[in-house]
């Protein structure tokens, strides 16, 4: 980062208005998103969602005016899971929302003294509230089949007024969860990096504007995240929109298709390049990428287990062989940025950097190769997991084509530093490399390295069910030559963990 662009990025963090406490409401944000994922018929559409959307027209919105005209309610107002995941959806797309809320009630329902459901301790007061209002209709869907039908509820204007495609935004969003929540997203440090990078996201849409440009500016996950909990807030936004570009900002999320030279590539590259032409700091960072598609959802049925296998000691056991597996692994981004006081005769573009740890690591086991690039906006870094432990190496090679690759130095710093509770989980810094055989240079060969790391985390264990065969008495005899040579004998039957399960001794 020069003088230039960090000039720019403090102008991002004074000049961006931001009039809510993005960070902690992103946190309640992961917390309700959490409770929907666990009640997935609120994502599937069916009779179930139309009820979903139907009461938040019909009921949440009209109880939502009069809480805003007056107080209803000793206390926040708390909004019904189901009518909140509608809410949701409806306010991420702002532009809409403060149409249809003009249009029917005359003026923006905002959220505050509202609470979520998944925050409150208790929900008497907001249940009376509506039960005087809908007596026929419960506070909280607690769906548990698939056929279970809809209460008619009394339009209240809303329902026929509001022709926005809710089915549709559900169905985007419906997705966002799996992106976002990981332990990493929970971290407070994590957070306020994020929060600092959604300014930054913000100020190019400003500088592009200012320019007459019309750019299509994709976000990376954590920006998208203090995006969303940003326009929960709808006048907030409103209001931090109009002084910041004089309209409000639109979130189109309507494109899907992540295919190469698609709309949505190509605005994710042009980003990366302003990004860090602008700010000098990486926008690919750990935590913050595409994780792949959501997996399918479990359908089969889980295998029941008689009443002897599930006493309290076989628990007990099993639970300690499951500790003893236990690993920590994180996400490491890591790129070579770039290179300076290489010997005169070496040229650059046949030098790259291999990377290895110096100890054993469960998920790195011959490391792997980085070039040099100084490209900005090119992704050149590679994305890899590894235990948080140990020291990561950076030996600086050169490829000459009739020799093998020769060294010409090394540099390594702890995972601690990148992973630890009092890092920033990234860094961008130069490092001197300890020389290697007659390579010494003054001043010394210099690397310029941007690492970022998720936060360390439990590793997934992959287990597989074997249906166990019938007893047969045949499947124990055992050919008379082994038989001989094992006489009085002891055969032990283990697990994975090495611990005994049966022993046998052969006669």
């Amino acid at each position: 980062m020069d003088g230039e662009q960090a000039a720019r990025w403090a102008a991002a963090q004074e000049g961006v208005p931001v009039g809510a406490d993005l960070v902690a409401a992103a946190l309640r944000q992961l917390r309700f998103l959490a409770a929907v994922d666990r009640r997935r018929w609120l994502y599937d559409e069916g009779p179930l969602l139309d009820r979903a959307i139907r009461r938040y027209k019909a009921c949440w919105l009209p109880l939502l005016d009069k809480h805003t005209k007056g107080v209803v309610v000793d206390g926040p107002l708390v909004v019904p899971l189901d009518c909140e995941w509608i809410w949701h959806c409806h306010r991420l797309n702002p532009v809409q929302y403060i149409r249809d809320c003009k249009k029917v009630y005359g003026r923006i329902l905002n959220n505050n003294n509202v609470e979520s459901s998944t925050q409150t301790k208790s929900t008497l007061e907001s249940e009376k509230v509506w039960k005087e209002l809908y007596p026929e209709e419960p506070f909280e869907l607690l769906f548990t089949r698939t056929f279970d039908t809809a209460v008619d509820v009394n339009p209240a204007g809303a329902e026929e007024d509001i022709t926005y495609d809710l089915v549709s935004a559900v169905k985007r969003q419906s997705s966002f969860y799996y992106q976002v929540g990981t332990p990493t997203m929970h971290d407070p440090r994590f957070l306020q990096e994020a929060l600092a990078r959604y300014k930054a996201f913000l100020y190019l849409i400003k500088m592009n504007q200012e320019k007459g440009l019309q750019r299509f500016r994709v976000p990376t996950y954590d920006v998208d995240l203090l995006w969303h909990t940003h326009q929960l807030h709808p006048i907030t936004y409103r209001n931090d929109m109009v002084k910041l570009l004089g309209k409000v900002l639109e979130h189109d999320d309507t494109d899907a298709d992540r295919s190469e030279g698609k709309k949505l590539d190509v605005g994710f590259t042009e980003t990366t390049e302003q990004f860090e032409s602008t700010f000098g700091v990486r926008y690919w960072k750990a935590g913050c990428m595409y994780r792949g598609n959501v997996p399918s959802p479990v359908t089969s049925t889980p295998q029941t287990f008689s009443a002897e296998v599930g006493t309290g000691s076989y628990i007990c056991k099993a639970q300690k062989d499951l500790n003893a597996l236990d690993v920590t692994v994180v996400e490491l981004y890591l790129q070579i940025v770039d290179i300076k006081n290489l010997p005169s005769a070496v040229q650059k573009e046949n030098v790259y950097v291999r990377f290895a740890k110096n100890q054993s690591d469960m998920f790195i086991s011959d490391g792997g190769r980085l070039d040099i690039s100084t490209v900005t906006g090119k992704n050149t870094g590679v994305c890899l997991q590894c235990e948080p432990t140990g020291e990561l190496i950076l030996a600086v090679m050169v490829d000459q084509l009739s020799k093998k690759p020769e060294p010409i130095g090394k540099v390594s710093f702890p995972l601690h530093d990148l992973t630890g509770p009092d890092s920033k989980l990234s860094f961008e810094k130069w490092f001197e490399l300890k020389a290697h055989g007659g390579h010494a240079a003054s001043p010394p060969v210099s690397l310029r390295v941007a690492a970022s790391a998720t936060v360390p985390s439990s590793a997934q264990k992959v287990f597989t069910m074997v249906r166990m065969e019938p007893f047969s008495l045949k499947s124990c005899l055992l050919p008379h030559s082994i038989k001989d040579q094992n006489t009085g004998s002891w055969t032990r039957f283990v697990n994975d963990c090495g611990t005994e399960l049966i022993r046998l001794q052969i006669r």
